[in-house]
């Protein structure tokens, strides 16, 4: 019979196989189930009384601690994927389940000082009650506290400082019994969490703020600080230059007179190499304010005035792109400052080496990217470096960010230096010029 079995089993095919080791499992597992408790009947039946209760109280215990610690996990969890405004809400929600209580609030203190209820979970009436409710900065159990509510619960919400900000109120419209010590430190715990999610998303509000205000300050300033430039560039070029360039006239026209011996005219030549050299210097200092090339013909042929202090020195110098393109008048300044920047960076801390420079447009964004083969620097890490070089970073990048830009940096001993700046063509909302 038995070989019989095991020749019917070896014809099987593999499908009529696999589904009669199915069948056999399922046999073995409803034998368990079937099993199994009458077992652990005879186990007890075997098992002294004191041992048994033991045994529940040790299992209700247990399953006591795993709802405290699943309570926790999960209102974490989900708190930490929520924003401040819902928080509070699902954080009653989850304490009155837990303690099977008909309703919460949530109270907060509010800047001003007075308390308001941000939150609320349950019946209407019952949250009134429960706002209008004394407490006090620690966890407290509330018998009887209104003649309509026989049982509330406080739970307080601490700040960093130790100082209490709020309080979650559970109340039971029906008599019950007090929730046990354990079950009064998980809703405090619960609350703890809350108040962790509450005071993060309070100091990035107030972050957040804080760096709008800076970016508007930086933006303030540096927009004030480029009409005070340009005030300057045009005041220069309109009086000290123009009475410079009378001077050097004057004196021309005086040494080129017939009468003059040539003592005098060896005498007057210093001063009209000295005034000559004071309308070069003004012209400089006006092109450093505000150049003029700039305002009438746009980025690209101010940046290459600029790159003839690099060609004076012997450096050489090429445009790998260079789109002459006009820009409006808030990147063409920025980019100008940052290239500016650049070179004067190049001309100070290096000898040697080819400079590169690329202006090009992709698509709506403008790109600029500067590049110099000399001898390269560890850069400082953003935020920690207080030389000029490493504010003059600081600048660039500020300017790059307060036009929705990106500004990058790389730099490595024997490496050279590289910039890059991206800044959109236009505004979100205006059209390209």
């Amino acid at each position: 019979m038995r070989a019989q079995a095991r020749l019917h089993i070896g014809q099987m095919g593999q499908p009529a196989y696999a589904r009669w080791q199915m069948r056999i499992v399922a046999q073995s597992i409803r034998l368990r189930r079937l099993v199994t408790p009458n077992y652990a009947e005879a186990q007890m039946l075997h098992t002294s009384p004191d041992s048994v209760l033991a045994l529940r109280a040790d299992y209700r215990q247990a399953q006591s601690r795993a709802a405290r610690l699943r309570l926790l996990v999960e209102s974490g969890r989900a708190l930490n994927a929520l924003p401040a405004a819902e928080s509070g809400a699902l954080a009653l929600q989850r304490a009155c389940s837990f303690c099977a209580m008909d309703g919460g609030v949530l109270l907060q203190i509010q800047a001003d000082g007075r308390v308001a209820v941000t939150a609320g979970f349950g019946p209407v009436a019952l949250q009134q009650q429960l706002a209008n409710l004394p407490w006090q900065g620690a966890t407290q159990v509330l018998e009887n506290p209104q003649p309509e509510l026989p049982l509330a619960l406080c739970l307080p919400l601490y700040a960093a400082s130790g100082e209490a900000f709020g309080a979650l109120l559970l109340g039971n419209a029906s008599a019950m019994r007090c929730p046990d010590e354990e079950d009064l430190e998980a809703l405090q715990l619960l609350a703890t969490l809350l108040a962790g999610h509450l005071q993060n998303s309070q100091l990035m509000d107030a972050l957040s703020a804080r760096e709008r205000s800076m970016s508007e300050l930086v933006h303030q300033q540096m927009t004030a600080q480029e009409d005070e430039r340009a005030r300057v560039a045009y005041d220069l070029h309109d009086g000290l230059a123009q009475t410079l360039a009378g001077l050097h006239q004057h004196l021309q026209g005086f040494a080129q007179h017939r009468q003059l011996n040539d003592d005098l005219r060896t005498a007057l030549a210093p001063i009209l190499q000295l005034a000559q050299r004071s309308m070069g210097e003004t012209r400089q200092a006006i092109s450093g304010l505000r150049p003029t090339l700039l305002d009438d013909f746009g980025l690209a042929p101010a940046l290459d005035r600029e790159l003839d202090r690099l060609r004076a020195l012997g450096r050489p110098v090429q445009w790998l792109q260079r789109d002459a393109q006009r820009l409006r008048p808030a990147v063409e300044i920025a980019l100008f400052r940052i290239g500016q920047e650049a070179i004067n960076n190049i001309c100070k801390h290096t000898d040697a080496g080819a400079v590169s420079l690329d202006l090009h447009l992709d698509g709506d964004t403008v790109h600029l990217q500067v590049e110099d083969q000399g001898q390269g620097f560890i850069a400082p890490a953003q935020g920690t470096s207080t030389d000029g070089q490493g504010i003059g970073l600081v600048a660039m990048r500020e300017r790059c960010l307060l036009l929705d830009g990106h500004f990058s940096f790389y730099s490595q001993p024997g490496q050279g230096t590289r910039l890059q700046a991206r800044i959109p063509r236009a505004l979100p909302d205006q059209e390209q010029p």
